[in-house]
């Protein structure tokens, strides 16, 4: 009878540990970023991370055609479209505190989104 008592004392505290060790807060709102070079791609790009898990993006504060997925610490670009690599890329996304940076998964385009998304550092700004 101790034995069982001791295993349902500690039943809560394990339950708490599990779900914060595994537990990661998901990523919302906005997080800009100012790109010199290119010449193709200057301007500030900014990425808006929705709630329901889809973004989009806006250079110099206009809305672009581009945008993505999200999950976990996974960013999908879909291919396709004018002006856009014609296959999906994958981006890990790497948080902390209010900085976030990609990094390539896979992605088989070199132009575009190749040098706008991995190698900047987004900060949050909304």
């Amino acid at each position: 009878m101790k034995r069982f008592a001791i295993v349902i004392s500690i039943l809560p505290v394990l339950a708490f540990a599990t779900a914060c060790g595994t537990a990661t807060a998901p990523i919302t709102g906005k997080y800009s970023t100012t790109i010199f070079k290119p010449v193709s791609a200057q301007g500030v790009w900014t990425l808006n991370f929705k709630k329901d898990g889809t973004g989009d993006t806006e250079l110099n504060g206009q809305p672009t055609a581009h945008t993505f997925t999200f999950k976990g610490s996974t960013l999908t670009s879909p291919g396709g479209g004018p002006n856009v690599c014609p296959t999906a890329g994958t981006y890990k996304i790497h948080l902390a505190g209010k900085h976030l940076t990609l990094t390539v998964i896979h992605d088989p385009c070199t132009i575009g989104r190749a040098q706008i998304l991995p190698g900047h550092t987004w900060t949050k700004v909304g």
